[in-house]
């Protein structure tokens, strides 16, 4: 399912990127060009592999991660934490490792984030961290990667703020 996943959001952002370049985009200015939404977790993968393919075309990290940040939003469809798609680390760093190592910067910068605004709060890091616990959480990486979070309806994305992803949104 990990490869099924990153099949699919690998070829959909070479596409992505690909068409964009033939209506004139830079890919500096791809967010002009492209907005990419998210639905549930199962299509998160995108945000590393964006990140590695502007990289391969001569992007570095920092402005990638800029660049997809503001091309891609999410929407949660699940407002129960342990439905929220997570994989086994040893798992996908195995199979996927330049995608790993992508998802670990962006949860090292996020982490420093999360210490320097709440200090001496390492509940919250271990409640928001993309990687805690082995684990490689698919919401997380929409959640911080991304320029947008919503839910489904109204009532979901109240629920979401004031329960399941509170302190991303207090945040």
């Amino acid at each position: 399912r990990v490869y099924q996943q990153y099949f699919m959001v690998s070829n959909a952002a070479q596409l992505i990127l690909d068409e964009a370049v033939s209506k004139g985009s830079n890919l500096h200015d791809l967010a002009d060009y492209a907005v990419v939404q998210i639905n549930d977790t199962h299509p998160s993968m995108i945000i590393p592999e964006f990140i590695r393919l502007l990289g391969e075309r001569g992007i570095d990290f920092d402005e990638a991660a800029e660049i997809v940040s503001n091309v891609c939003a999410y929407t949660n469809h699940t407002i129960l934490a342990e439905a929220l798609e997570k994989w086994p680390i040893d798992l996908f760093s195995r199979l996927l490792p330049r995608i790993y190592q992508i998802i670990q910067e962006i949860d090292r910068r996020f982490v420093e984030q999360i210490r320097k605004t709440y200090p001496g709060d390492e509940g919250k890091v271990k409640r928001m961290a993309i990687l805690m616990d082995g684990q490689v959480k698919m919401a997380h990486l929409a959640i911080v990667a991304g320029y947008s979070v919503n839910g489904v309806a109204r009532l979901h994305t109240e629920i979401l703020k004031n329960q399941e992803l509170k302190d991303f949104y207090q945040m």
